[in-house]
């Protein structure tokens, strides 16, 4: 086993300024996630520490932020960080093999062996477990013991209030109902995504609404039409698979960011989501309701504004609707 020596009350104190000071001028969160990661590995004396943060649409945890690893994934409700979170309590475990709430897959993937662990929920301002922290294989004992945990608890807490801003700012570019980002995300990627790729690729957008929208929620309600909506959310989504970003743009409208398409790139990509959407059937409160949806595309001019991009995309939207609906026009 390594083993390090302890480290004296002055110099841990130092340390902690050291990454208090550092995370005062660090404006970037998963930066900051890893500074803290950091110094919970420094005031355990851990081998490796792991903040988890919770992916309740995916039913997993996830490592924001891992020192001495990679990114792990995991099912909800299972491992220690499972039993962490779902009991919100801290686990001190010194021999995890012989535990059967410790998930040895990851050891057998990796060939890591784990001697012990510590790992504390973490939690917002209203007490809620939002993740955990998690230290793994004490370097100077055998195992962790309550001045770990109360060392560790230092950096949970901060982890804390970084996840929770974090959260609450993705809230703010994301739209409830489908998951997608919203019209505020799309200006803020347009000027950190596109501008920068326009100077030697070409970039795309595609705009779309749903045609007849309006009867959908009027034959059969708003608990249909929104079922709908996310319908396509989530189809186009697994058909983009990364070729592009789609965003809510308002009611039953929305907007795709293409980095590296052309405008017949764009068509053709356009046409596979207007085939695939013209062939799925959403089912909701025993409604099965089928729809198509019209496109406006464009490619973008790096000479024009955001809004003036749109408004050539959108005008193109128009004109599909004008010409017949369920069609790509551009």
């Amino acid at each position: 086993m390594s083993k390090n020596s302890n480290i004296s009350a002055d110099e841990l104190l130092e340390k902690i300024f050291y990454y208090m000071n550092q995370l005062v001028v660090e404006k970037d969160f998963h930066k900051s996630v890893l500074l803290l990661a950091d110094l919970g590995k420094v005031l355990v004396n851990a081998e490796r520490t792991s903040f988890w943060c919770i992916d309740d649409k995916k039913k997993q945890y996830w490592t924001v932020a891992a020192i001495g690893e990679e990114k792990i994934c995991v099912p909800q409700g299972t491992g220690i960080v499972g039993a962490a979170i779902e009991g919100n309590e801290t686990i001190v475990i010194d021999k995890p093999y012989e535990d059967n709430r410790f998930n040895k897959d990851v050891d057998k993937k990796t060939g890591y062996i784990t001697r012990s662990i510590l790992c504390m929920p973490v939690m917002n301002e209203k007490g809620q477990v939002i993740g955990a922290y998690q230290a793994i294989n004490k370097m100077d004992a055998e195992g962790f013991d309550e001045k770990d945990s109360s060392r560790l608890t230092l950096a949970a807490a901060f982890c804390g209030k970084l996840l929770e801003a974090q959260i609450l700012r993705e809230q703010n570019v994301v739209d409830q109902l489908t998951g997608l980002k919203n019209r505020k995300a799309f200006y803020s990627n347009y000027d950190t995504d596109i501008i920068p790729a326009l100077a030697d690729k070409k970039c795309s957008i595609i705009m779309c609404d749903i045609d007849f929208f309006k009867k959908v929620n009027d034959t059969y309600g708003h608990n249909v039409g929104d079922a709908v909506l996310m319908n396509v959310a989530d189809l186009f989504t697994k058909l983009l698979d990364g070729r592009g970003v789609m965003y809510r743009w308002g009611g039953e409208e929305f907007v795709i960011l293409l980095v590296d398409k052309n405008k017949e790139e764009a068509r053709v990509i356009a046409e596979e989501l207007r085939c695939a959407i013209e062939q799925a059937e959403c089912y909701c409160e025993n409604h099965l309701v089928k729809v198509t949806m019209s496109f406006g595309i464009n490619e973008i001019d790096g000479n024009l504004q955001s809004n003036e991009n749109i408004k050539v995309a959108d005008d193109n939207l128009y004109t599909a609707k004008k010409e017949g609906r369920n069609r790509v026009i551009g």
